[in-house]
């Protein structure tokens, strides 16, 4: 009788293969993250009118790696604990709490962030207009006042206060050429002409209400508008009076500060040729 022992088979290599490279991925993940987070703000700048389909399928592949790079990094510290790879532990577990911080910062992040400016904004129409008047009442410099009247002529419009309204917007433009290097000018310009744009529009006053919003669209832009886009709150009024040549000269206008539409005005254009009314959506907030 042969006492020696049966042949031991040597574990097939590919187990700790696969574990090595899913430690490796789960590791990278996070830096090609950041990667592929650097080629989109580079293809926005260079493709403005970026299709928003397209940007939401280059945006989700982030968040697929980083879940990817969290699953691989779990399923590589258990090929770890089973056959007991070296050289795998520390690199698997780097990956996982670093996917998990992501994961977290992405989700539970903006939910903070909410909250706290949910603490220092309003959230109702009456106590944005006093948050607006408080600050109009401390302004101690011209600029600081020309800062300030921009919030409270569109604020008086929103709750009805249409001679406040009309008072503050009038002289937030009357101030605005002695201000055209501050970074709110744009944003002066625009708001200004939309607000008495509107109240021209309530009185029945459509010919003034047009030459507003083509008063508007001859802003020089801002930060917000260069990037979110102008407020089309005036162009909808005008598009419910049927006067759809003068939105679409509007429309033309805003093409030359806000280069980052992603075909918002094309689709807009389309629309409004089509005799539609867009949905403007944030647009009739900004």
């Amino acid at each position: 009788m042969n006492d020696s022992l049966p042949p031991v088979t040597p574990e097939p290599p590919t187990t700790g293969r696969f574990a090595r490279v899913a430690a490796i991925f789960s590791l990278l993940a996070p830096f090609i993250v950041f990667f592929i987070y650097l080629l989109l703000f580079w293809y926005m700048e260079s493709h403005g009118r970026t299709r928003l389909a397209t940007l939401g399928v280059i945006g989700s592949l982030p968040l697929l790696l980083i879940l990817s790079g969290l699953a691989l990094g779990i399923i590589a510290l258990a090929q770890v604990k089973r056959h007991e790879h070296k050289g795998i532990f520390g690199t698997a577990l780097a990956g996982v709490c670093i996917n998990s911080l992501l994961i977290v910062l992405l989700f539970v992040g903006p939910l903070f962030v909410a909250l706290a400016l949910r603490k220092n904004y309003p959230t109702t129409p009456q106590g944005r207009l006093e948050k607006a008047n408080q600050t109009l009442a401390v302004a101690v410099t011209g600029e600081d006042r020309f800062a300030a009247l921009d919030d409270v002529a569109k604020e008086s419009f929103v709750v009805g206060n249409i001679e406040d309204a009309r008072k503050y917007a009038t002289e937030l433009l009357t101030l605005a050429p002695h201000y055209v290097n501050n970074w709110n000018y744009g944003n002066a310009i625009q708001d200004g002409n939309l607000v008495l744009g509107r109240i021209a529009v309530r009185e029945g006053r459509i010919e003034e209400a047009k030459q507003c919003l083509l008063a508007a669209g001859n802003s020089k832009g801002s930060p917000q508008m260069d990037s979110f886009g102008p407020n089309m709150s005036l162009a909808k009024d005008l598009l419910e009076k049927g006067e759809r040549d003068t939105v679409l000269q509007y429309f033309e206008l805003c093409r030359r500060f806000w280069q980052m539409d992603y075909g918002k005005l094309d689709d807009w254009s389309q629309e409004v040729k089509a005799g539609k009314i867009p949905n403007f959506g944030a647009n009739l907030v900004y």
